[in-house]
């Protein structure tokens, strides 16, 4: 029996098992996934041309289609870029896009990690939602776009701004967003120019990372998950961080010029505070904060 035969064979008894079974609603994924799988096409050609025998081939072409079916099943990524809500305003000579688009919460997860660009004039994590997550921006021109990856009981979202978009000054550029309190949350925001207001006093935070450049910041911070560790580093910058007086907290911080507030904390050395309660505490908060031209304030509440 010839290579080439059992070759297209299999590719077609597969790809026709795959239209099946997704038309029984036994399995679900994006067959825009199929189409991101076409380089695999060049290795099975790669194969079909080896000077092995066709036992080889046939094992080697099992692997990969393994492998490709694999990838499809248990990590499907999902790319959004057209499935949210954009309305239009012309308002004189400027023009501005209001954007919506929700994230469906699956109660097999257990941990979510978050990427953001922000970019706004204003910008509110507020409430807490029953979907993984709900977005609304109202004005300007950036268009937000968004990715979701799935992995076992974790989850991946990469929420960024389209390029080359430019911000107008003048009209108010608002986001809001909420989160569901059930998974264990990883955030990294990426903040420009804005004026950023963080309640994450109800949801379960491992790691918050936020990087700034000229901009407001203010975290309140609850006592949900056993350890938060915090990372800011910012340029010219207002930090206002609200702590749990239940939590043990240890703070570090390195600022060339700056003006502080610090509550509730006793100096450990040069630039280390840490709360009385820290040891005996089973909620510890570990925070770290860079600055340059920046005022800070750190209260316990």
């Amino acid at each position: 029996m010839k290579f080439r035969n059992i070759f297209w064979g299999i590719i077609l008894i597969l790809i026709g098992l795959l239209f099946t079974l997704e038309n029984l609603n036994v399995i679900d994924f994006d067959w825009y996934n199929l189409w991101r799988l076409w380089p695999v096409v060049l290795v099975l050609w790669g194969i079909s041309v080896l000077p092995v025998k066709d036992l080889i081939k046939v094992v080697l072409v099992l692997l990969v289609l393994a492998g490709s079916v694999t990838y499809m099943m248990n990590s499907t990524v999902q790319w959004h870029d057209n499935d949210y809500s954009i309305t239009y305003h012309d308002d004189n000579d400027y023009q501005t896009i209001d954007q919506e688009f929700t994230i469906p919460f699956d109660d097999t997860v257990e941990m979510a990690k978050l990427d953001m660009e922000v970019a706004a004039s204003k910008f509110i994590l507020i409430d807490e939602s029953y979907d993984l997550l709900d977005f609304e921006k109202k004005g300007s021109l950036l268009d937000y776009k968004y990715s979701v990856k799935h992995l076992d009981n974790m989850v991946d979202i990469d929420i960024y701004i389209e390029d080359d978009v430019v911000i107008h000054s003048k009209p108010k550029n608002r986001v809001e967003m909420s989160l569901n309190p059930y998974p264990v949350w990883d955030m990294h925001y990426e903040v420009g120019a804005a004026d950023v207001d963080l309640d994450l006093s109800g949801l379960k935070i491992s790691d918050l990372q936020i990087e700034g450049g000229a901009a407001a910041i203010r975290v309140k911070l609850g006592d949900e998950h056993p350890e938060t560790k915090v990372d800011i580093e910012t340029g010219a910058s207002s930090i206002k961080l609200k702590v749990p007086e239940g939590s043990g907290c240890d703070l570090n911080i390195s600022a060339v010029l700056s003006g502080k507030n610090i509550s509730g904390f006793e100096k450990i050395d040069h630039g280390h505070y840490r709360t009385s309660n820290f040891d005996e505490s089973d909620k510890k908060i570990y925070i770290n904060v860079e600055a340059a031209v920046s005022s800070y304030s750190i209260i316990r509440y």
